[in-house]
């Protein structure tokens, strides 16, 4: 009994970590499991908790009021068997008393919810839920069943919310990773295909139910459920055979053969994965059901996983984020609300890689018109078959989109591999496209009169233009240069001719890391008539996206903290639901076209690191000011964050007058800011003195990663320690405090108060920087050297950080991401000490040296902004 206890403990703490936490961003200390709450539910403990609350072992009010699940854990027991119904009696009991309308019972593979008062099933936009759900979608369970207590399905259109969420469908991701490391596939794009391959058979039975055509005279997925290993194998090669001769799924047969081949072998061959690996494979697809209407780029978030950094840089030619994908799309389509069987518009992406903008249309076009209860048969067929139009020059990325396009919903048929720049559409035109096309010097001249370029962002974007019909509408990811390279003056004002610019959205710089990190902005515009041709008069707005969901490094963890547990903190772009249930659009929607921070000389907001941040995020530019500007720029930064070139040009009449002010401000250098002769030390207290009789060395903490940091962002503690990491500059170090150790659960973070000094142990290794005291903390790629206590020795570490650089260099290795030798430093290196007076000396006459190098570096650094502003 104890085993039993102890591996279902296990087990929960592998639930909380992996799931909750890491895939699905609920905070930790939200979480309570197998705490007895006596007062609530007596003796019986509930397994598993989670409030709005952060539990302290003392608030168990406030905690247990504001809960928003709670679950019973069944560790090794099937859905339904005699654990499970023990299990659901329970969770009947317990949520009544613990005052919660609904209960969850999971063994940590299939998680079910219950509604408590009918106990039936609870399902979400009528597909019934088999996994652990973000805080949101928690939330609007309890509150929908707090006000209908008899409901079993709710409907939702949040952006964060779909059959299977993106989070939940990247931790199966993970489970089939387990089962892969035995197979040996050809590579990682054979892989990739393979799970594509078997993730579309699970969609192909659901898509036959849609449309009613499900025959059960005839073999499917679920066929398979329950059987033995040997047995599912035979079942899917039968299904696989019978959809490779159907007219419906030929178009996929690639992709099934790679599946059929590798589960049964091929020409006498035995098969590459044997069949109690196919089982297992099958349980973990199977277990994502239902598929339809997935709501994210299913191929996009498979290729993430299992591709190379290589590939994924090469993947990244055609790869949009799916976050980026849907706001844009929802913005662009905002006015598609209701469907109208006489009014068939047409929507493209003429470089759709994988398929990404046009999935993201096709559900926000679904979601608006079951908004208004348009969504008919016939809406159903113009989204299938008329609305979608996909162009892209590899013929493999056209399959990717088709299939994406088929398990959101269909929308394939007008799927198309040609080279957008030389196709001839004829007369077709469109009413909408939103595309991220190819940047770079290409083979092919722009069709525009204004410049002569090969640069593949200007061909395309004037084929964009050519393409659209007269009001028709696009959005264009463009790199910086188009907005702002002074030899596309010319071309920006072209643009300004044959449309209105509405929206210049700028993304933050690591927006499509790690596949690139080429600074990108969305280009709205709506082109104008044909007679029209004077330059725009309308006014363009400007907004910088500043947080997108995920850090601003190449780490591009997910920052999902809630501000006073509502909206994000670090999220422009995503929707929520409140506390009490409400559901909320994500900033940049409830901002568009209207948002507009100069009055208030910009938006105030707390960033990643723990910094309180006030910048202009937002505001209208008058066309005329862009038209008149020497480049005719259009950087949302140009105009919103160049305040302080601004300032500075205001305060004086002419260049003359700056050079006297700079001439006076020279002048003014206090006294003794000429560098000063040192002597050298003629007086020593000892010399080669070993280091290690001086020193001690601390080693940094090992897991405080950056994302770990971010997590406790919000737990602060009564103390704050600068972080010491292996940057160089240390003059604005992120803050931590003494958070439990990301890896010793038991123990805090290691902490330093004091003097010391910080060494770079990886990349610029052996770099050093001098700490005045204060409380530091550190982490793996830097070390902290500090004076030992009771040495025989009178030492100043600032003249050690002045003088003895060299020493500590030559410990570090020679490669641009070098490291240094602790072990050889303290082994090996010597010291010889001066006498203090003589040491002090030195320290002031290198702090002068200091002030004077800051002092200069001041007046060079105003001197560039006035001359930068003023020509």
């Amino acid at each position: 009994m104890k085993t039993k206890r102890k591996q279902e403990a296990l087990t929960v703490t592998r639930l909380i970590n992996e799931v909750l936490i890491s895939q699905l961003s609920i905070p930790l200390r939200q979480i309570v499991n197998d705490v007895s709450f006596s007062k609530y539910t007596g003796n019986k403990r509930p397994d598993l908790l989670i409030s709005e609350f952060e539990y302290d072992g003392t608030n168990d009010l406030q905690y247990i009021e504001n809960l928003v699940a709670y679950a019973e854990v069944k560790d090794n027991c099937s859905v339904n068997d005699k654990d499970w119904h023990d299990a659901i009696r329970q969770g009947i009991d317990k949520s009544k008393k613990l005052k919660l309308p609904y209960f969850i019972i999971t063994n940590c593979k299939t998680s079910i919810f219950y509604n408590a008062s009918t106990k039936k099933e609870i399902s979400l936009n009528g597909n019934a839920i088999r996994e652990f759900q973000t805080i949101d979608i928690l939330r609007l369970i309890k509150n929908r069943l707090k006000k209908s207590p008899n409901l079993c399905n709710i409907k939702t259109n949040v952006d964060s919310i779909s059959t299977i969420s993106e989070s939940i469908f990247n931790k199966k991701l993970w489970e089939l990773a387990t089962v892969y490391r035995g197979i040996s596939f050809k590579n990682n794009q054979h892989k990739i295909d393979f799970t594509i391959g078997f993730v579309s058979l699970e969609f192909f039975e659901e898509k036959e139910k849609l449309e009613n055509r499900r025959d059960d005279n005839k073999i499917y997925w679920s066929d398979c459920r329950g059987l033995k290993a040997e047995a599912v194998v035979a079942n899917l090669s039968q299904y696989i055979s019978r959809l490779e001769s159907e007219t419906s799924f030929k178009e996929f047969k690639d992709l099934m053969e790679i599946v059929k081949i590798a589960i049964t072998g091929i020409s006498g061959k035995p098969p590459l994965i044997n069949n109690t690996d196919a089982e297992r494979i099958f349980d973990i697809i199977d277990s994502m059901h239902p598929l339809h209407g997935c709501g994210f780029d299913l191929f996009g978030a498979v290729y993430e996983m299992f591709a190379s950094n290589k590939e994924k840089k090469e993947f990244g030619e055609y790869f949009t984020r799916r976050h980026y994908t849907y706001i844009f799309s929802k913005l662009l389509l905002k006015d598609e609300l209701y469907f109208n069987n006489d009014r068939k518009f047409k929507v493209l992406d003429l470089a759709c890689g994988t398929g990404g903008f046009l999935t993201e249309s096709f559900k926000v076009l679904v979601n608006n018109y079951q908004s208004t209860d348009t969504f008919s048969a016939k809406a159903r067929n113009f989204l299938s078959k008329d609305c979608f139009y996909g162009i892209d020059v590899k013929e493999e990325n056209i399959s990717r989109t088709k299939l994406n396009m088929f398990l959101v919903g269909d929308g394939h048929t007008n799927m198309e591999s040609a080279n957008t720049l030389t196709k001839d559409f004829k007369d077709i035109r469109f009413d909408y496209i939103i595309t991220n096309p190819p940047y770079g010097n290409g083979t092919i001249k722009a069709n525009t009169s204004s410049i002569s370029t090969i640069r593949t962002e200007i061909a395309f974007l004037c084929k964009v233009i050519e393409l659209l019909n007269i009001g028709g509408k696009a959005c264009v990811i463009t790199p910086d240069g188009v907005l702002e390279n002074p030899s596309f003056k010319a071309f920006r004002k072209d643009v300004m001719e044959k449309c209105n610019i509405d929206a210049v959205i700028s993304l933050p710089k690591f927006a499509f890391a790690p596949y690139t990190k080429e600074k990108t902005y969305a280009l709205y515009f709506t082109k104008k008539g044909i007679n029209n041709t004077k330059p725009q008069k309308n006014p363009i707005w400007m907004y910088i996206i500043d947080n997108d969901g995920l850090a601003n490094s190449d780490k591009r963890f997910p920052t999902k903290l809630r501000n006073n547990r509502n909206g994000w903190m670090h999220d422009e772009i995503s929707g929520w639901v409140s506390t009490v249930g409400d559901e909320k659009v994500g900033l940049l929607e409830s901002r568009w076209l209207i948002y507009d921070d100069s009055k208030e000389l910009g938006t105030s907001w707390v960033d990643e690191k723990g910094n309180h941040v006030k910048m202009r995020k937002a505001g209208f530019l008058n066309a005329n000011d862009a038209l008149n500007d020497r480049y005719c720029s259009l950087l949302p930064e140009y105009y919103l964050r160049n305040e302080l070139g601004k300032i500075q040009h205001l305060k004086f009449n002419s260049i003359d007058d700056f050079i006297k002010n700079t001439e006076k401000k020279i002048k003014e250098v206090p006294k003794k800011t000429f560098s000063p002769k040192i002597q050298k030390t003629v007086k020593f207290q000892a010399k080669n003195v070993s280091v290690s009789n001086v020193f001690r060395i601390f080693s940094g903490n090992s897991g405080l990663t950056e994302e770990y940091i971010y997590s406790m962002l919000q737990h602060e503690g009564d103390d704050e320690y600068k972080l010491l990491t292996g940057s160089i500059d240390t003059t604005n170090l992120k803050v931590v405090y003494t958070y439990t150790h990301p890896i010793n659960k038991e123990k805090k973070i290691f902490t330093y108060k004091g003097e010391g000094i910080h060494i770079v142990r990886k990349g610029k290794a052996g770099h050093i920087n001098y700490l005045p005291d204060g409380n530091y903390s550190l982490n793996d790629d830097a070390y902290l050297l500090c004076l030992k206590e009771n040495i025989k020795y009178d030492i100043s570490l600032k003249w050690v950080f002045y003088t003895q650089k060299h020493l500590f260099s030559e410990y570090a290795s020679n490669s641009d991401n070098g490291t240094w030798n602790k072990s050889g430093f303290l082994k090996y290196a010597l010291l010889d000490i001066p006498l203090r007076e003589e040491q002090d000396l030195i320290v002031e006459k290198c702090d002068i040296i200091g002030r004077q190098k800051r002092y200069l570096k001041d007046i060079e650094n105003e001197m560039k902004l006035f001359l930068d502003d003023f020509f």
